[in-house]
């Protein structure tokens, strides 16, 4: 049976600035096909995303039909990232590491290769704010030595490739462990003198950060070939194989 076996999963979230609330987070799953067919039949192939131990969401092939969870409860709906970040009536401080350990599990029964693309940005009434950089917006990777960055990266998005196989029910190394707005925004601000009055116009003012993390699995048949086919990528050269 000839079967596309590429899986997507679709993980985004965002935190209001101003004032230090937390906005509505949600994580979107999405099924990705790639441009590759392997001989092979697909029994149960899935994997999922934690947070913090917790589940976030999962896609897994079971009996020729897809599965899907949330941590929200609801298959048609997103999923939720940082959703715990802040306690009840917490604001959220510039500088400070928050907990946000991100592991991939391998949910399905066969074996498979892992990739985690990490989007981060800033928007603004609906519009991407491009005068703040990513790099403001802190996720503190973990297991550089079984995540392998691709140096082709760029500053909006990161590519982490696992290093070696992940073995059907295991889970990896966490990828991230920690996230933190860095306290230089905060000394990013204009100011205009009209008379006696002075007005400090920060940056940030009404901006949202998006943290958005991709994961995505090859079937380990024919590696190299269904890697280079899917992601674009020579496995032998970023050492994944």
């Amino acid at each position: 049976m000839k079967k596309k076996l590429t899986y997507l999963m679709l993980a985004v979230s965002f935190l209001l600035l101003l004032g230090s609330a937390v906005g509505s987070t949600r994580a979107a799953l999405t099924y990705y096909s790639e441009n590759y067919v392997a001989e092979i039949t697909v029994s149960q192939i899935g994997v999922s995303l934690l947070e913090n131990g917790a589940l976030v969401s999962s896609r897994d092939y079971q009996k020729n039909e897809w599965k899907v969870s949330t941590n929200n409860g609801s298959a048609s709906e997103s999923g939720a990232l940082l959703a715990n970040m802040l306690k009840e009536g917490e604001k959220l401080a510039l500088n400070k590491k928050y907990d946000e350990k991100l592991t991939v599990k391998n949910s399905g029964s066969i074996d498979e290769y892992v990739r985690v693309r990490i989007y981060r940005y800033w928007m603004k009434d609906g519009q991407k704010v491009t005068t703040l950089s990513p790099d403001l917006i802190d996720l503190g990777l973990a297991n550089t030595d079984r995540w392998v960055k691709n140096p082709n990266e760029t500053a909006e998005c990161m590519e982490l490739y696992y290093k070696g196989i992940l073995k059907s029910g295991s889970e990896t190394e966490a990828f991230a462990e920690s996230i933190r707005i860095d306290g230089n925004l905060a000394s990013m601000a204009e100011v205009e003198t009209k008379g006696n009055t002075i007005t400090t116009t920060y940056a940030y003012d009404g901006v949202e950060f998006h943290v958005d993390v991709e994961v995505d699995a090859v079937q380990t048949h024919n590696a190299k070939d269904a890697i280079k086919s899917a992601w674009g990528v020579d496995a032998s050269s970023l050492g994944i194989l």
